[in-house]
């Protein structure tokens, strides 16, 4: 991870830049998944699993120079770098979208960050891809107020959020500040159990994680399994475990879904979406369909745990000079933060066995590198999708 340089540093322009400039560039982009992503049992235990969950210690909380194994990306196209986790959220595009269509009025020409700028500025990512109420972008000159109208904006459509220090940008008349926030959850109305993995990354070394999932013959976990949908299987030969998989965790959610995937990488993750997407539209041609789309009493799922928070800087746009501004100004802040939670829900339920004679069961393990997607539901594009390549920023035991 490249080292990113602070705020204050950052406002001496790059070489090559008149040090006479005054106006200054501000992106700034704020994600808070309030809560994190979080799994419920139900209404009437939300209070409880809030105490229980409190407790848990973060898998990572931070600035992204500290982690060693996970990237976080501009785009979905950005190449991933093998043998990472690879993040994106959409929240960083909504806050360029802004600088983009509403002040500067055309694609943003960064000298210097060519290639990253002309990802965003051509992403199809944006607030269409959301449900209203969740989210909230706006941009301006700071000299027009923009910053007490981010205020002004987030006290009344998320009272219970409150944005990072934006104080200092008024300090920066004749600059642009661009703000964006996210919030999203999908409950499970059916808690998962509470499971334990050897998560092998891609270099085949293993960690003991926690995780959650649904697994024994037991009718009193139909419900369980009821809620979850097998969007696309590739049956394996190994102990029965899958060779490829996509899994919609709760298939009723609304208006939001999560799927998981276990799927080899495509290089970046809009191919890995892609290639998970055709998977999808393709499964239901398969044999006996009906039937296979369901996780059945033999079946065994187990997803891993995570509970993190990460502050990243885009250090190839800091101090890179925005052309066809009026005038020109470099970029002095591009930030972003992520908070995710995927969890079991915190409750453990007591068990019977059963047991089905000749019943093959598929083993939906994910112990190995998968996919994140959470979307709205029926929308185009995402606006959370994570690789996990390793345990890094899973729960450990």
């Amino acid at each position: 991870m490249e080292s990113q340089e602070t705020p204050d540093t950052a406002q001496e322009p790059s070489a090559g830049t008149n040090h006479r400039r005054r106006p200054i560039l501000v992106v700034v982009v704020v994600l808070v998944l309030a809560g994190g992503i979080s799994w419920w049992l139900g209404l009437a235990s939300y209070l409880s699993q809030r105490v229980q969950y409190a407790g848990k210690t973060s898998t990572f909380s931070g600035a992204s120079e500290s982690l060693k194994q996970t990237v976080i990306v501009p785009t979905l196209d950005t190449p991933c770098p093998p043998g990472k986790n690879v993040i994106w959220c959409s929240s960083f595009q909504l806050a360029w979208n802004e600088i983009r269509d509403k002040v500067i009025g055309s694609p943003l020409q960064v000298v210097g960050a060519e290639e990253v700028a002309a990802r965003l500025n051509t992403a199809k990512q944006s607030s269409s891809d959301l449900e209203p109420g969740t989210f909230y972008a706006a941009g301006g000159h700071v000299k027009d107020g923009i910053v007490d109208t981010i205020r002004k904006d987030m006290a009344t459509k998320f009272p219970s959020h409150v944005p990072s220090d934006l104080a200092r940008y008024v300090r920066e008349p004749d600059g642009i500040l661009a703000y964006a926030y996210l919030t999203a959850s999908v409950p499970f109305p059916h808690a998962f159990r509470e499971a334990q993995l050897a998560f092998g990354n891609s270099r085949g070394e293993k960690a003991e994680v926690e995780a959650f999932g649904v697994w024994s013959y037991v009718e009193r976990y139909d419900e369980i399994r009821g809620q979850v949908e097998v969007l696309y299987c590739e049956p394996g030969r190994d102990d029965y475990r899958v060779k490829e998989c996509a899994l919609d965790l709760c298939k009723d959610s609304r208006p939001c879904q999560v799927i998981v995937a276990l799927v080899e990488p495509q290089g970046s993750l809009d191919r890995t979406l892609e290639y998970v997407r055709q998977r999808i539209a393709d499964f239901p041609k398969s044999f006996d369909y009906e039937h296979y789309r369901r996780l059945s009493r033999v079946d065994v799922l187990k997803v891993p745990e995570m509970l993190w928070k990460i502050e990243h800087r885009f250090g190839d746009l800091i101090g890179k000079l925005v052309t066809n501004a009026d005038p020109a100004m470099p970029i002095v802040e591009a930030m972003q933060i992520i908070e995710f939670r995927l969890d079991r829900c915190g409750a453990v339920l007591n068990s019977e066995a059963r047991v089905l004679v000749k019943a093959l069961p598929r083993r939906f393990i994910f112990d190995r590198p998968f996919l994140i997607c959470m979307q709205k539901r029926g929308a185009e594009h995402p606006f959370f999708v994570m690789w996990v390549d390793n345990a890094e920023l899973l729960t450990h035991k």
